[in-house]
């Protein structure tokens, strides 16, 4: 069976050393839900990242992307966001399910 290359970008959702994440055909997409994810939980986004002492139950939500198959040389990932929030990772865990559900 022959691979083709194909790129997704997963949308990304981390707590210690729990990790969901949320595949997207688009990064057009993936932003969509990052951003519906960072309007719905502004109230909990971590603004001076400079006083978080630990990584201890902080969410962090960012896009990556990725490449299935084999990969051409020298090829690298685009910028992607990324934000930190606290005390909503179950929260934002059914969010981003129902949107991603939602959004096939």
């Amino acid at each position: 069976m022959e691979t083709k290359n194909k790129t997704i970008y997963s949308l990304e959702i981390m707590k210690n050393d729990e990790r969901k994440s949320f595949d997207y055909e688009s990064e057009d997409e993936a932003f969509k839900a990052y951003k519906f994810l960072e309007e719905e939980y502004k109230n909990n986004i971590i603004i001076d990242k400079e006083s978080v002492n630990s990584a201890k139950d902080i969410i962090q939500l960012s896009i990556s992307k990725a490449t299935v198959g084999p990969v051409r040389k020298g090829l690298t990932a685009s910028y992607q966001p990324c934000e930190w929030f606290k005390d909503i990772y179950e929260e934002i865990i059914l969010s981003a399910t129902e949107y991603h559900e939602n959004n096939k």
